[in-house]
């Protein structure tokens, strides 16, 4: 007698309306890029948890965190020993590491099926994800290199202050652009990289297609922080070096095909900024003081909107939804509403805060225990505490450190 096929036994136990089956659980969407894609705006897929919020599971490991993970197929991509770690995005149990022979000290950069990794040493790897090994290494990047990888083609900052294209696939340099100034931080939209970094707050802005220099906007500031790029117009923080207060640092609002200048922000006070947002109406961007202040300034005028106190220093704030979330350096993370800056929750994180990200869900928060110590990755979930978490504070629960 001939066995049912596997589709008729399917369609016979969904009539008898019985089935057992657990329906599959979508993978959460992946968080390839620094600041949550290749415009540095800090928009996440999200969702991010709501209230009551709980601790679902911490990584520990000898090596600071101080970038955001990413996150790719389900898994948790952070710093080990001199390594790269995969954590399970569900359960944070680790799954395998690569050995990179020196410690991360840049955001981790994602393109199916490779991970790319920028150590001390001024090494790029290349680690093909699903035979968890390194393919091929590139020599010379500069420190702290945001590798990003558009249409097909590997950019990366060289020490020779250079923009340089490869072969994501080997790592072969097709060209490069000499910038004249350190090339760290980049941010790239439609065919435009704008490009910039430490030792000076030169902003310049590179067509990809052409391989030329278009613009270049001096901030004034000592240096800046990394660019983000949003419907024509590129956003740009020029800071003062060392955090440093009273240096006149300023946040920028240029038109991205020709580097002229819109509006200025200068926040009341001159205190130093850190790094900021870009959202649908506002741009949010902190202080890099303790306690600190988020702004919510508006994107065509410049003007202040809101003002928010927080308990530590604004590091890199990531949106989803309605919602802005602040890692805040030993104050913890904390959910504000986009719209009011009303806060909607806060928690405490072990160590000190240092960047989140949204997917499924969960809010990822890096954290190190100091400079050079061990740091984690520490994953918040919504809907109260589980058998592994703690309880942490709603919105009219405020936490112990109480702006």
């Amino acid at each position: 007698m001939r066995q049912p096929t596997l589709l008729a036994a399917t369609a016979a136990v969904l009539m008898a309306g019985c089935s057992t089956a657990t329906p599959a659980v979508p993978t959460p969407p992946d968080v390839t890029d620094y600041r949550g894609d290749l415009s540095r705006t800090g928009r996440m897929p999200g969702p991010g948890p709501r209230a009551p919020v709980h601790q679902r599971w911490r990584h520990t490991g000898p090596a600071p965190v101080t970038f955001p993970p990413a996150v790719a197929a389900g898994h948790v991509l952070a710093p080990g020993d001199r390594s790269l770690v995969a954590l399970d995005l569900a359960t944070g149990a680790p799954l395998w590491s690569v050995a990179l022979g020196a410690a991360l000290n840049a955001p981790l950069t994602v393109a199916a099926p490779t991970v790319y990794a920028t150590t001390a040493d001024g090494v790029t790897h290349a680690i093909d994800l699903d035979q968890r090994r390194e393919r091929w290494r590139l020599a010379g990047v500069v420190d702290g290199a945001q590798v990003s990888v558009h249409a097909g083609v590997l950019y990366a900052g060289t020490r020779t202050r250079d923009l340089a294209a490869h072969d994501p696939t080997d790592g072969r340099r097709r060209w490069s652009v000499h910038i004249g100034h350190n090339v760290s931080r980049i941010a790239i939209s439609d065919t435009i990289a704008y490009v910039g970094g430490e030792g000076g707050g030169r902003l310049t802005a590179v067509d990809l297609r052409t391989r030329r220099v278009i613009w270049a906007y001096d901030t004034g500031g000592d240096r800046i922080v990394t660019p983000a790029v949003d419907a024509g117009t590129i956003y740009v923080a020029g800071v003062a070096a060392a955090a440093l207060p009273g240096r006149r640092t300023r946040l920028h609002a240029l038109d991205a095909r020709t580097g002229n200048r819109k509006w200025v922000f200068a926040p009341p006070g001159d205190p130093p900024m850190s790094s900021f947002a870009v959202g649908g109406r506002a741009v949010f961007i902190g202080t890099d003081t303790a306690p600190g202040l988020l702004y919510a300034v508006a994107r065509d005028t410049g003007a202040l909107r809101w003002q928010r106190p927080v308990p530590g220093p604004v590091d890199r704030p990531a949106l989803t939804g309605d919602t802005v979330y602040v890692a805040s350096g030993a104050g913890g993370l904390l959910a504000l509403d986009a719209n009011t800056g009303q806060r909607r929750w806060a928690c405490d994180v072990d160590g000190y805060a240092e960047g989140v990200v949204l997917t499924g869900g969960l809010a990822l928060v890096a954290s190190r225990d100091a400079q050079d110590a061990a740091g984690a990755v520490t994953a918040f979930a919504g809907g109260g505490p589980n058998a592994a978490g703690t309880q942490l504070p709603s919105p009219d629960r405020p936490s112990k450190e109480k702006s």
